[in-house]
C-alpha cells in the first residue's frame, strides 16, 4: 500500500526489506507449524498455549509471552494469518524503506511490548467480570501490531489516498479511524479479538508514539527533556559562580590610562589614579 502520486503506480509489487520479510516468514512459519502439528501430528494445544499471553503466568516469571504472543496466529483460522501478512506487507514495506531496517525493527519490538504490557496491566487492574468481555484468558495475535503499523504509515503519509487491497480507495484519516475504531466495534458486538481489546488500542497508540513522524513523538519528548535539563544545569552553574564570586569579596579595580595618553580625561591628571598614584 505504498503512496504513489495520482493514479499512477509502477508495475508489480514493491520488494519487502529484510525486516518485513523476516517478520512475514516468522509469522507464517509458526502458524503453519502449529497447524500441521495440531491437525496432522496429534500435537496438543498445550504447545501452542506455551507461547500465548497469560497475565498470571507472566507475573510468575514467564515473561517471554510478552514477545511471543503477538507473533502467534490461530492455527484454525487462515484469515487471521492472511490479514497479518497483508498488513505487514502493505504498511511495513514503505515504512522500512523510509526509516531503514534499524528504526523499523525498533518500532516493531516497541509496538509488541506496548500492546502486550497494556493488555497485562488491564488484566491486573480490571475485575474478571469485566475483563472477560475484553480479552480471552490466553491472548495472542498480530492485529494490535497491525493497527500500530497502519497508524504509523498514515501519519507519515498525510493526505495520501490509497487503495485497500488494491481495490477500495481510502484516505489516511480513514486508516487511522479504522485502526482506532475497530476495537469499539468489537465491544459493541461483544466479540472479543484473540489479542484483546486493550492490546488493539495500545497498538494504535504505539503507532503514534513510536512512529508518528521523524523524529517520533517519544523521541521529540526525550530530546526536549534533555534540552530542559541542560538549560537548568547551565543556569545552576551560573548561579553557583555568582555565589562564589560574592563570597570571595574580590573586587575589580578599574585601571587608568598611561601617562601622556591623549585619550585620558581632561578633568584628571593624566596617568594618575584617584589617590594620586601612577597607574601601571
Amino acid at each position: 500500500m505504498a503512496n504513489y502520486p495520482g493514479e499512477y503506480a509502477p508495475p508489480g509489487l514493491p520488494r519487502p526489506g529484510k525486516v518485513v520479510l523476516s517478520a512475514m516468514c516468522l509469522v507464517a512459519g509458526l502458524c503453519l507449524a502449529f497447524a500441521v502439528g495440531e491437525h496432522w501430528a496429534d500435537v496438543g494445544a498445550d504447545a501452542f498455549a506455551l507461547f500465548c499471553g497469560n497475565t498470571l503466568l507472566i507475573l510468575h516469571g514467564q515473561v517471554w509471552r510478552l514477545l511471543t504472543a503477538p507473533v502467534l496466529q490461530s492455527p484454525d483460522n487462515l484469515w487471521q494469518l492472511f490479514g497479518v501478512l497483508v498488513t505487514l506487507y502493505f504498511f511495513g514495506v514503505p515504512l522500512e524503506q523510509k526509516w531503514g531496517p534499524s528504526r523499523f525493527l525498533r518500532f516493531l519490538l516497541g509496538t509488541i511490548l506496548v500492546s502486550t504490557l497494556v493488555q497485562a496491566l488491564f488484566d491486573v487492574a480490571l475485575p474478571p467480570s469485566v475483563e472477560r468481555y475484553l480479552a480471552p484468558p490466553y491472548w495472542f495475535g498480530g492485529y494490535a501490531v497491525g493497527g500500530g503499523l497502519a497508524v504509523a504509515w498514515a501519519l507519515n503519509n498525510r493526505g495520501a489516498v490509497v487503495r485497500l487491497y488494491g481495490i477500495l480507495p481510502i484516505s489516511t484519516r480513514t486508516v487511522i479511524t479504522m485502526a482506532v475504531g475497530m476495537p469499539f466495534i468489537y465491544l459493541v458486538f461483544r466479540s472479543t479479538p484473540t489479542e484483546g481489546l486493550p492490546a488493539d488500542l495500545a497498538g494504535a497508540f504505539a503507532g503514534w508514539l513510536l512512529g508518528g513522524g521523524s523524529p517520533s513523538p517519544l523521541r521529540r519528548y526525550w530530546l526536549k527533556l534533555r534540552l530542559n535539563r541542560l538549560d537548568a544545569e547551565v543556569l545552576r552553574e551560573a548561579a553557583q559562580r555568582k555565589q562564589r564570586a560574592t563570597r570571595s569579596r574580590l573586587k575589580v579595580i578599574e585601571g587608568g590610562l598611561a601617562k601622556g595618553d591623549p585619550a585620558a580625561p581632561e578633568s584628571a591628571e593624566k596617568g594618575r589614579g584617584p589617590d594620586g598614584r601612577w597607574l601601571n
